[in-house]
């Protein structure tokens, strides 16, 4: 048993149903016919995210998905860095706090000094200048390591993060 498959339509039409699409009037002028399994084979790999494109000579074939929009991905990534930048900053009011308490105004600057970096690494002006996320993902990290080789010892376990 056999299929076509039309790339014009991207889509697939039994061999048996031939003559009743051509009396409606939507048998497509560009099919080429393939076999059932690899129809079967083609939606399979639509189903796990593939596309079905058509090849030079018109014939279905796998296409990878197409990529993720930077602004899309930039937006994903740069919530997922202010998701872990409020667990740091958290830690940091409770380091602050102490500090205030115990009178050490110089560990209190500092927590203030660090809060506002960390409140600033999305906006940072490599941040900014990112235009891919490999880019971005190594602008946040870098701004991350600075803002932490900035920090007194008394600060930096409260920076401990994954995915900075």
């Amino acid at each position: 048993m056999t299929t076509f498959y039309s790339a014009k339509t991207g889509g697939f039409y039994p061999a048996e149903d031939r003559s009743a699409y051509e009396q409606a009037g939507t048998w497509p002028d560009d099919g080429v016919e393939i076999a059932l399994d690899d129809r079967d084979a083609l939606l399979a790999g639509q189903a796990s995210g593939q596309r079905i494109v058509a090849d030079e000579v018109g014939r279905p074939v796998l296409a990878p998905p197409p990529a993720i929009p930077y602004g899309q991905s930039k937006s994903e990534y740069l919530a997922a860095v202010r998701a872990i930048r409020e667990q740091i900053l958290n830690r940091l009011v409770g380091i602050g706090m102490a500090a205030l308490l115990g009178a050490d105004t110089t560990l209190a600057q500092a927590v203030a000094t660090a809060r506002q970096a960390l409140l600033n690494i999305t906006t940072a002006q490599a941040v900014l200048a990112a235009t891919d996320v490999d880019g971005l993902k190594a602008a946040v990290r870098d701004t991350f390591r600075a803002i932490v080789a900035a920090a007194p010892a008394a600060l930096v376990r409260a920076f401990d993060a994954e995915g900075l």
